[in-house]
């Protein structure tokens, strides 16, 4: 529980302001009353999805300090287990902050299947953010982090699912949900993938 509060008042809190602004400011962007279907996809898919590389990508960032990393890894619980807490718990408030969202889109009219909706644009959240983290954890640039998942996203809006066909990340816009299925299980792998290697890379430093 000390973890948790450490990283909520110290590192996941400023993400989180960050994610409520932006929320806060989208309807400047786009259109979030009297939504049809669509354009409520629209709005959940490319812009609410975007938290994910916000909340989720930067869980090691207090450790590019190697003071501090080299505090944590000499603890009784394992770094490992740190990352996976930091997780866990930036995970649930992008899972509140969305379904803030969501209930905001109700209130405003907007006429979508909510639950369904809010378990893709969970799906697409969770692949952006697992693809940031893991791209961070293997290159060790939170700006490498930042950047691919970004990079996925405006190839994206420019082929299309041509493309990246089953890896479509706008696919409930047209109508389409198994997609989001896809981008879930990438995701899960992107989040083993990345402890797997820090697990490693501490052993190796270790040994």
């Amino acid at each position: 529980f000390q973890i948790l509060k450490v990283n909520l008042k110290h590192f996941a809190f400023p993400h989180i302001l960050l994610c409520l602004v932006l929320a806060g400011i989208s309807p400047m962007f786009m259109g979030t009353e009297n939504l049809n279907p669509s354009k409520t996809a629209r709005v959940l898919e490319m812009f609410v999805a975007l938290l994910g590389i916000i909340m989720l990508t930067p869980v090691c960032l207090p450790e590019q300090n190697d003071e501090i990393k080299e505090l944590v890894e000499t603890k009784y619980i394992s770094y490992t287990k740190v990352i996976i807490m930091r997780i866990i718990e930036n995970l649930l408030c992008l899972m509140i902050m969305t379904g803030l969202y969501i209930v905001m889109l109700r209130y405003n009219n907007c006429s979508f299947p909510v639950f369904k909706y809010y378990l893709g644009t969970l799906a697409e959240a969770f692949f952006f953010g697992e693809m940031g983290f893991c791209a961070f954890v293997l290159f060790n640039q939170i700006a490498v982090g930042y950047l691919l998942p970004l990079m996925y996203y405006i190839i994206a809006v420019g082929s299309g699912k041509k493309l990246l066909g089953n890896f479509y990340p706008f696919s409930m816009t047209i109508g389409s949900y198994q997609e989001k299925i896809y981008l879930a299980v990438v995701g899960l792998i992107l989040l083993f993938s990345g402890i797997s290697y820090l697990n490693l890379s501490k052993r190796l430093r270790v040994g």
